[in-house]
C-alpha cells in the first residue's frame, strides 16, 4: 500500500522528466542542422549591432528599411551548396 502511494506521487515527476529530456534532445539535433541565416541588418547606434536572421534580402531589407540601415551578407554563414549539372 505504501509503494503505490509513493509511485503515484513520483510517477508523475519521472513522466515530466522524460517528456523534457526527450524534446529537449530533439530541439538540439534540429538547431544543429538548420543553417545560419545568409543575411544580416546592420542595425545602427552606439554598438553598430547586426541582426543576422534574414534568409531572403528581402526580408532583412524590411527590417532595416524601418530603421535606416541595410543589409549584408552575413559572414559567419557557410555559401550555400554549389549545384553540379549539365
Amino acid at each position: 500500500m505504501r509503494q503505490q502511494l509513493i509511485l503515484r506521487r513520483v510517477a508523475p515527476t519521472i513522466a515530466v522528466a522524460l517528456c523534457a529530456a526527450v524534446l529537449g534532445s530533439w530541439n538540439a539535433a534540429s538547431a544543429e542542422t538548420r543553417r545560419p541565416a545568409p543575411w544580416c541588418a546592420y542595425l545602427g547606434g552606439a554598438s553598430g549591432g547586426y541582426d543576422c536572421g534574414y534568409y531572403t534580402f528581402e526580408q532583412c531589407m524590411e527590417t532595416a528599411r524601418g530603421l535606416g540601415n541595410y543589409c549584408v551578407p552575413n559572414p559567419w554563414a557557410p555559401p550555400p551548396p554549389r549545384r553540379t549539372g549539365r
